[in-house]
């Protein structure tokens, strides 16, 4: 009889030391199955593709051309730009005129921790867009708090007016995403805003007269109404 009991009580021990080993096994197992990561930058702009919607959100619109690149600037909290002299060759709102500096913001620093180790991703921000010498521009802007520029009033906010006339808005195409393998071979996928802006450019394929007349009546507008 206590031959049966010791020989039970082995058995089991053993089966379940098995099921221990089992269950160990798949709680590692489980712990070594690689992870996704997702890092959005969405930041509370204001979001437009019309001239209504561009001029409400503007304290000052002017045409002219950009003159040459002036310096990168640390805007703080991982925001980067560009920073540009731009000649005004017409205030359509505001008192404005002469040379300015116009602020392009161009790169979003993301970070994200995974196991105690922090990475990171450089990324363009919705609103960049580099600009062209040797074209015209419409620029809808706002006046910086921290420095003596001009910056972007709503995302896009740069109309490019082609030699022939037409015009374009201006949004980031490139540089938007980028996916990195960690240590552990986790995936962390960073990613900025993406614009639709075929679904809200209404201003693309306009003639510059055709852009002009609408700018000046939404100004009317505006002023109007304050």
């Amino acid at each position: 009889m206590t031959i049966r009991w010791n020989l039970r009580m082995i058995l089991i021990t053993v089966l379940c030391a098995a099921l221990m080993t089992s269950v160990v096994f798949f709680i590692t197992k489980e712990k070594e199955m690689p992870a996704t990561y997702n890092v959005n930058y969405a930041p509370d702009y204001a979001v437009s593709g019309d001239v209504a919607g561009l001029v409400h959100h503007s304290d000052y619109v002017v045409s002219g051309r950009y003159e040459k690149f002036i310096e990168d600037w640390n805007m703080g909290e991982n925001h980067f730009s560009e920073v540009y002299s731009f000649v005004v060759e017409e205030a359509l709102l505001g008192d404005i005129e002469g040379t300015i500096h116009i602020s392009i913001p161009h790169n979003i620093l993301l970070k994200h921790t995974v196991d105690e180790v922090e990475y990171e991703a450089v990324l363009n921000s919705p609103n960049y867009s580099k600009p062209d010498f040797d074209q015209t521009y419409v620029l809808f802007l706002k006046k910086a708090q921290t420095k003596d520029v001009f910056g972007p009033s709503s995302v896009p906010f740069q109309v490019e007016v082609d030699s022939f006339g037409s015009v374009a808005l201006k949004v980031n195409t490139e540089n938007k995403e980028l996916s990195l393998t960690t240590e552990q071979n986790d995936t962390i996928h960073f990613q900025t805003e993406q614009i639709e802006l075929a679904s809200i450019d209404k201003i693309t394929g306009l003639t510059k007269e055709g852009l002009f007349t609408e700018i000046k009546t939404e100004v009317a507008a505006k002023e109007e109404m304050n």
